[in-house]
């Protein structure tokens, strides 16, 4: 991929998410659930300083402040909107020094070496060089430092995935991206390794859920409205449309039955 496509990329998905910050918590509620998972999965320790890349609306660094209580936590983001809900969520809480700071992972405008602890919840999948974030995110790392993962894992949302590929046209940004952005444990492990970690370990989670079209849809639009913000206002709103029909049609008494793929990952890096 050719650099400046990687800065739309980017700036696509930061103009996606500042759009959506306000509504995100109300969608990814699961998500949530997954990073509070992450967070007990971290080994007990003294976390002074949490650097939390990607942070959204502060969820994950919430369940940080509440487990492990650290002194300062630095808060990274690319998008202007996330950033503002993380201060709103957290910069009122008595005892702990709160910064943030916007930028994306492989720019993120903190010192290298200052974080005993980094957390990277549901963010890592939408990082287009995901080699080149791993290393991004071992520099900002205290040796003995910790990192913990939480992204999507390869093989989720495959219902979702048959309903894009019979459309037409089909959607070729958006069929490309579950493959662009999910994982599996060696990749992961290949990123964390070479970045210079100690993997202590990784594993995914599979889950299957119900809920209606409505609310799977709206879920896809906060968390994914990036990948059609090239598209025109009216067809994109048409293209949808026929998406949930497509949907409707092969609902059962449950509603719409999805699944969706959980990563972790649990690094060091060395003292």
């Amino acid at each position: 991929m050719e650099p400046r496509m990687i800065d739309d990329d980017r700036t696509l998905v930061a103009n996606g998410f500042t759009e959506t910050a306000s509504d995100y918590e109300d969608a990814v509620r699961f998500n949530i659930e997954g990073g509070q998972r992450l967070v007990m999965s971290i080994p007990p320790g003294h976390y002074d300083d949490v650097l939390d890349v990607g942070c959204g609306t502060g969820w994950t660094t919430q369940a940080i402040v509440d487990r492990f209580r650290p002194a300062r936590i630095t808060g990274v983001d690319p998008s202007e909107g996330m950033l503002e809900q993380f201060e709103a969520k957290l910069g009122g809480i008595e005892g702990v020094e709160v910064a943030l700071a916007q930028g994306d992972v492989e720019n993120m405008p903190v010192p290298d070496g200052s974080f005993d602890l980094v957390v990277c919840a549901m963010a890592y999948h939408w990082f287009p060089r995901k080699w080149a974030a791993a290393e991004a995110i071992a520099a900002k790392m205290k040796p003995g430092g910790v990192l913990a993962i939480l992204c999507s894992g390869r093989g989720g949302e495959q219902a979702y995935r048959d309903i894009l590929a019979n459309m037409e046209p089909p959607n070729y940004v958006w069929l490309g991206a579950f493959d662009a952005v999910q994982r599996d444990i060696p990749e992961m492990e290949d990123y964390l390794v070479q970045a210079g970690l100690t993997v202590d370990d990784i594993w995914m989670e599979r889950r299957v859920r119900h809920t209606s079209v409505e609310a799977y849809t709206q879920r896809m639009r906060v968390v994914a409205s990036h990948l059609i913000g090239d598209m025109p206002e009216d067809e994109a709103e048409a293209y949808l449309a026929e998406v949930e029909r497509r949907m409707r049609e092969v609902s059962g008494p449950r509603g719409w039955t999805y699944d969706f793929t959980k990563l972790y990952a649990i690094a060091r890096k060395p003292a």
